[in-house]
């Protein structure tokens, strides 16, 4: 297998290597030849199928997180409807019992998402082999990943505390 570096197009440079070849030798033939890119790109193609891979697996498990945060801060405020209601009955606003539960919630997520950054960090050093063009611990990834978490807790405790302060507080306490 030989290589050969052109400025010109392929098509001229294959051209002008088979007239070559053939006064060297005309029982030798060019077989398939194929620009270097290609070659590479080949060699290329299983980490860039595993790094697509982890992409997507990294996509669907912060899908997964969004669901599951979503669902059980959504569940907490839900359980809570009888407490908002007594805390408007004796007088908090609706304004104040959301920023009191969006505060409660805030301590909690931010304690997660720290851990979850922190965890990512000190794994994300296994993966550093498999990855190129970009290192695990790229502070984009993690900060998109924190934000999109965070607008997710947000959404979940907001959502049902604005549902929960439009109940009657006498409905509100009769049914806890």
């Amino acid at each position: 297998m030989q290589a050969v570096a052109t400025e010109g197009s392929l098509e001229e440079l294959v051209a002008a290597v088979r007239v070559e070849v053939a006064r060297l030798d005309p029982e030798l033939v060019v077989h398939r030849p194929v620009p270097m890119a290609d070659v590479v790109d080949r060699g290329a193609s299983r980490e860039r199928f595993a790094l697509v891979l982890m992409g997507a697996f990294a996509l669907i498990a912060l899908a997964l997180a969004a669901l599951g945060l979503y669902g059980v801060l959504a569940y907490a405020v839900r359980q809570r409807a009888t407490e908002i209601g007594i805390r408007m009955a004796l007088g908090a606003s609706a304004g104040q019992v959301r920023a009191l539960v969006c505060r409660q919630a805030a301590a909690v997520v931010a304690l997660g998402i720290a851990a979850g950054l922190c965890g990512a960090l000190l794994l994300g050093r296994w993966l550093e082999t498999l990855t190129f063009g970009i290192a695990p611990s790229d502070p984009r990834i993690l900060i998109g990943s924190a934000v999109v978490l965070f607008l997710v807790a947000l959404a979940a405790v907001w959502l049902p505390a604005q549902r929960a302060t439009r109940v009657e507080p006498r409905i509100a306490i009769q049914e806890g």
